[in-house]
């Protein structure tokens, strides 16, 4: 090995701060490490210390070890805004949540990233159910303001106990879009999502640790205020936003981890993945910018991870010659 190489981790900061990085980094390099604290996932069945009731997918749902949950929330937690501003917070507090944090990770080789739990808006529709929620916050903002600040405190304690204890960056995942465009109303997202979201990342950012943000579906209209709040890193669904247009609007200022679709690491050939991982970093990676991966963590075809990572080291080079 070249002693003079950057590592990994060293390589992926480079990119996404678009600082001469050597090469894409890429899904299965090792140049980061997706962490979690002692209950971030939610119960395969039962009652979480929120009081949603969890129920096992189905048996035939196949997730791969990235999967952010192997449930789905059944039953809401209260029936109303108010019953939930009567119940007590879940804390994040105790250190002994991140013990063993770093346990099988070397830091000097990949990034540790602590995984937050369900953002805002996906935490108060879990609480309340998708229809309780969007109602609440139309007809009840204030209330439901109080609400969103509780959950937002409570992403603030598990952001300081991750820095605490040794992690480098935080995930953080909330969806205000389907397929076809948002299904939240930008100026309300604005008023009652966002403050909390960015006293979140400011922790981070203070920190001098960057964040990256998933969020699924149509949402390149949350993207410019998310990097105005200080997202680092954005983990789109390539197949619903146009990613070279984000990038071609926003430049340097932008990151990416993703760029290959899905649907196409499910469903597609190894010479499919190869070729939509050759656009993407000819499209998104000029000059960095760009963490290769798949979209979304999901259960994929050995024969196309690899194709992925083949083409991440066939083409990802710099100075790109694609």
């Amino acid at each position: 090995m070249d002693p003079m190489a950057l590592s990994p981790k060293e390589n992926l900061l480079r990119a996404i701060r678009y600082d001469r990085p050597d090469h894409v980094p890429y899904a299965g390099e090792g140049a980061y490490a997706l962490v979690d604290y002692r209950g971030r996932r939610p119960p395969l069945e039962g009652t979480d210390e929120w009081g949603v009731t969890w129920a096992p997918l189905p048996a035939s749902y196949v997730a791969s070890e990235e999967e952010p949950a192997l449930s789905y929330p059944a039953v809401p937690a209260a029936r109303s805004v108010q019953e939930l501003l009567g119940r007590p917070c879940p804390s994040a507090t105790d250190p002994a949540l991140y013990q063993g944090l770093l346990q099988g990770v070397d830091p000097a080789q990949a990034l540790v990233i602590g995984q937050h739990p369900a953002g805002p808006l996906d935490r108060l529709v879990a609480l309340l159910g998708m229809e309780r929620a969007m109602l609440a916050l139309l007809r009840e903002p204030d209330a439901t303001q109080a609400v969103l600040d509780r959950i937002a405190n409570y992403h603030g304690q598990v952001a300081r106990g991750y820095l605490a204890a040794g992690a480098e960056a935080g995930w953080l995942a909330d969806d205000y879009a389907g397929a076809s465009g948002p299904f939240l109303d930008l100026r309300l997202w604005r008023r009652l999502i966002l403050p909390g979201l960015a006293q979140v990342i400011a922790i981070y950012r203070q920190a001098g640790a960057p964040v990256f943000f998933h969020t699924c579906g149509q949402a390149s209209a949350f993207v410019p205020d998310l990097l105005e709040a200080g997202v680092t890193v954005f983990n789109l669904e390539s197949a619903a936003c146009d990613l070279a247009a984000l990038k071609a609007r926003f430049g340097r200022r932008i990151a990416f981890l993703g760029g290959v679709a899905a649907s196409v690491m499910l469903h597609g050939t190894p010479a499919d993945v190869r070729e939509a991982a050759r656009h993407a970093i000819l499209t998104l990676g000029r000059d960095g910018g760009l963490i290769l991966a798949p979209d979304q963590p999901l259960a994929f075809p050995r024969a196309n991870r690899e194709a992925l990572q083949e083409a991440a080291r066939a083409y990802g080079r710099y100075p790109l010659a694609i």
